[in-house]
């Protein structure tokens, strides 16, 4: 009895959690994971165009190495926890 209780309330806070992983979803965010404690989203806001613009301003200089270092900075994680 008191198991299916706590089984119950876990389903419930995983479902309404996932209500918001949704919104996230539906807003260009990615579910990269689901652990029994929370969901893990990512989401890359670089632009084609900051590529290109890194690309043309720094690549002589630092060899793609400026690309690199836009594309991990552009990357987002979001955790929500259930």
């Amino acid at each position: 009895m008191e198991e299916n209780k706590q089984i119950d309330e876990k389903k419930l806070a995983r479902d309404e959690a996932y209500k918001d992983v949704k919104m996230y979803i539906a807003n260009d965010w990615k579910l990269k994971e689901e652990t029994p404690e929370y969901f893990l989203l990512t989401r890359n806001n670089g632009s084609t165009t900051g590529h290109l613009l890194i690309a043309f301003f720094t690549l002589w200089w630092t060899l793609g190495i400026g690309n690199l270092i836009y594309y991990f900075a552009k990357k987002e994680k979001k955790k929500i926890l259930k």
